[in-house]
């Protein structure tokens, strides 16, 4: 598309991620994880063990699962781990699993100003290049990437977007359907889930809506969080770059649209065009 993305001075988004999935390295094992860290430590020097991200292809046509059946799993005698990898002040990370690169950005505090995708993503694609360059140098193979996701993580605060459940509606519109017509008492909650296939089936759209708090905390605040995932394909006309471009151009569209004009004008200040 020719016409500018949607930009806000005050964006609502508190993480960002940008993810390749690569076909799995037969000679990778665990034990590479904190190679590869040793390669990166400078940059994110604190860690962490978390369990693997499962696969996650996108189908269409006659590819699409008609049903699903429970299904018997035997874990591997040596069960496969994801590391993450953390800057100092915890603000971006970099896991690692065999099969998957993600690369995050988090907004741990309200000084904490989204980046813009321009700072956001050279971190991911340096970081993608120095896996590649490891594969290689430790005789793994090399990383031939199968699918590229983005994700947009907002979150909705009450006292800020929303001050009642009933204003839900006006501040998502494009995802939330009227609730004063049921007369069965004040409306207090829900989540949705909203997909949509992108052009010539390039990939979906995956629109996640819930209610929920910060933290533990009482005085945690209480949100609406809006999650987007853009997720596709990579073959010969579209490589990994390409891919989070139109997954990035696809959140940011579809999250103005979605939204109400109050909330994108007088709280997160819209501009005419994106940065």
């Amino acid at each position: 598309m020719d016409q500018p993305l949607p930009s806000f001075r005050k964006p609502p988004v508190i993480e960002t991620a940008l993810s390749v999935q690569f076909q799995p390295l037969k000679r990778m094992s665990n034990a590479h994880l904190g190679l590869f860290w040793h390669r990166v430590r400078n940059n994110y020097p604190k860690l962490q063990d978390a369990d693997p991200i499962e696969p996650q292809i996108e189908r269409f046509g006659t590819e699409l699962p008609r049903a699903r059946f429970p299904q018997l799993r035997i874990a591997a005698s040596h069960p496969a781990a994801r590391l993450r990898m953390s800057s100092e002040d915890g603000h971006v990370m970099l896991q690692l699993q065999n099969g998957r690169l993600v690369f995050n950005w988090r907004r741990l505090d309200g000084e904490n100003k989204y980046p813009r995708w321009t700072q956001v993503e050279p971190q991911f694609q340096a970081a993608l290049r120095e896996l590649k360059a490891f594969a290689e140098a430790e005789g793994l193979g090399f990383i031939e990437p199968n699918q590229w996701e983005v994700t947009y993580v907002n979150h909705l605060v009450r006292g800020r977007e929303w001050s009642d459940p009933s204003e839900w509606h006006d501040v998502l519109p494009g995802v939330i359907g009227a609730t004063k017509t049921v007369s069965a008492g004040g409306f207090e909650s829900m989540g949705c889930h909203a997909h949509f296939t992108l052009p010539d089936d390039a990939g979906r759209l995956h629109v996640e809506v819930t209610h929920g708090f910060a933290g533990p905390d009482e005085d945690a605040d209480e949100l609406l969080i809006v999650q987007l995932t853009a997720r596709g394909g990579i073959d010969e006309s579209r490589d990994v770059s390409a891919g989070l471009a139109m997954g990035r151009e696809s959140i940011v569209r579809s999250f103005a649209e979605i939204t109400g004009g109050r909330v994108r004008t007088e709280v997160w200040e819209q501009e005419a065009t994106t940065r």
